[in-house]
């Protein structure tokens, strides 16, 4: 129970201090990655490694799920997170909570194959929420958090992306 107060604690704290200063809101993550071996790849995101791979049938060695997978991971974990932390900051009570979220791609795309997109054609998720709160209530406020997540909002719309490639003459023995 004390975890939960501090996370509504937490809550409503940051939600002041964004309304004080909007400049204290912006938050810039930063994700460094490099390759294994294979279809392998390990990711910093601050002191967490992520470690990634593709299906034996892919390429890989199926020692992890593969970058896609991880973003629908994200997504999962956003709208839990998020739905979980403000339903306390809200005073609800939440038994359990899970999601499971599935997309449609067309590898095509991939494997510039055809003049076909390399991004998901659709995105579906299923939020299961328990809980003995009025379920209007916690629908209301699972509809707004999840239009509010910052990983949904970046899949829904354009986002600008950009980046530079820098290629060295590496003498490897």
């Amino acid at each position: 129970m004390d975890k939960q107060r501090d996370l509504k604690e937490i809550v409503e704290k940051r939600i002041q201090l964004f309304r004080k200063k909007p400049e204290a809101a912006i938050y810039k993550p930063k994700v460094t990655s490099r390759h294994i071996r294979n279809l392998a790849t390990e990711s910093q995101a601050r002191e967490h490694l992520v470690i990634t791979d593709y299906a034996e049938a892919a390429g890989g060695d199926n020692q992890a799920p593969n970058p896609i997978e991880l973003l629908l991971a994200a997504f999962a974990a956003c709208i839990e997170a998020a739905f979980y932390e403000f339903a306390l900051h809200e005073g609800f009570t939440i038994h359990s909570l899970s999601a499971e979220v599935e997309g449609t791609l067309d590898l095509r795309g991939l494997f510039m194959v055809d003049d076909v997109s390399a991004g998901f054609k659709d995105l579906r998720f299923t939020l299961q929420i328990e809980t003995p709160d009025d379920e209007k209530k916690i629908r209301a406020l699972a509809e707004k958090v999840i239009a509010h997540c910052p990983v949904v909002d970046s899949l829904k719309r354009p986002t600008p992306v950009s980046g530079e490639i820098t290629i060295s003459k590496g003498q490897r023995e």
